[in-house]
């Protein structure tokens, strides 16, 4: 189920249960950043209530289509009813730019299929179906994903019938092999920025924010943003901050890393306040490389949740990279790490840092 959707950015779901293990993380268990549903959908293999929203409608669906509880036989009849559909074509999909990255038969069969399952009324099967289509548009388009954009490539003339057939049947398969407990998680859109949840009402968090850097990833979905979500010119970006260039006089920061920790600030706040008193934040950063310098984003983030009230249980630093200028040219090397905080509890004193 994890590999349901493709997708750049996510972390393992060894690493979610590894760390609900080693620090006792307290349910239920928010994501603000949960992309396609890794912590959500680990937590529920592991009996573990949980929250993540996301601003992206791509990743939302994703993680609610991962993470729900099926009828499985009104599934199972769902999907044999689209076996005995015949494609036609229903009319052109309005975006020309999108459709000159499918051959016309598979633009026509894929507006097809989308119109179909929007006329499916219980909204977690149609979910399911419409992400096993997003994922057979991104297997059939000629594009290639590279890096942080698509890059055109003409591909065989793939039969979407077959595939997305193909591909909701696994997806079924999954869900009556992997039979999990019935907690499911609530999944919703919000920005992490903005979003207050109540007081004291989050056990606690786990969580990767788009990491700091200069390459823009999140242009690697427009394909399917603009598809299926019609938000081809969407604003979201791989970090976080508006876009911003120059230097500040006042800091020795890039701008854009400015307003990322700036934006980082209100999420941390926001962080704080939903925390039930001593309850834990597990945040995955990892460090900016630019032209010129590199900024490691886990000592600025840690210095700035001090100043908003936790404590610092641990760093671990988990893997080092290289920070190269055109490709050639080292600029140094950045920090991935996991970062774990601690809300105290009333009347409790800061205790003494530790760092591994």
């Amino acid at each position: 189920m994890h590999n349901w959707l493709y997708y750049k950015e996510g972390f393992s779901r060894g690493l979610v249960e590894w760390a609900v293990k080693e620090f006792g993380l307290q349910e239920p268990v928010l994501d603000p950043f949960c992309g396609v549903g890794t912590t959500l959908l680990a937590c529920k293999q592991m009996g573990v209530e949980s929250i993540g929203f996301d601003v992206s409608p791509l990743a939302v669906l994703a993680s609610g289509a991962k993470t729900r509880n099926y009828d499985l036989g009104a599934l199972g009849r769902a999907i044999e009813g689209f076996r005995e559909l015949h494609p036609r074509q229903v009319g052109k999909f309005p975006n020309p730019k999108i459709r000159r990255l499918f051959r016309e038969q598979q633009m026509d069969d894929i507006y097809f299929y989308h119109k179909k399952i929007l006329e499916i009324t219980d909204h977690k099967i149609r979910d399911f179906f419409l992400l096993a289509l997003i994922d057979t548009a991104g297997r059939v388009a000629n594009v290639i994903k590279v890096g942080g954009s698509l890059r055109k490539q003409r591909k065989p003339p793939l039969p979407v019938k077959k595939i997305f057939l193909g591909k909701l049947k696994k997806m079924e398969l999954d869900l009556n092999h992997g039979r999990m407990p019935p907690v499911e998680p609530r999944v919703f859109e919000a920005d992490a920025r903005i979003t207050k949840l109540g007081g004291n009402s989050i056990g606690s968090v786990l969580t990767s924010p788009p990491y700091l850097n200069k390459i823009e990833y999140a242009k690697v979905y427009k394909l399917e943003l603009g598809l299926f979500f019609r938000a081809q010119e969407t604003r979201l970006r791989a970090y976080i901050a508006d876009e911003a260039t120059g230097r500040d006089g006042e800091t020795s920061l890039p701008l854009v890393a400015k307003a990322y920790f700036g934006d980082m600030h209100k999420v941390l706040q926001n962080i704080f306040s939903c925390l039930k008193p001593g309850g834990k934040a597990v945040i995955v950063v990892g460090g900016g490389c630019f032209p010129y310098e590199t900024v490691e984003s886990d000592d600025i983030l840690i210095g700035d949740a001090k100043k908003i009230g936790f404590n610092l249980q641990r760093k671990i630093v988990a893997r080092h990279v290289q920070c190269m200028r055109n490709r050639t040219i080292k600029v140094g090397t950045v920090r991935e790490s996991v970062i774990v905080l601690e809300k105290p509890a009333p009347g409790n004193k800061s205790r003494a840092d530790s760092e591994q």
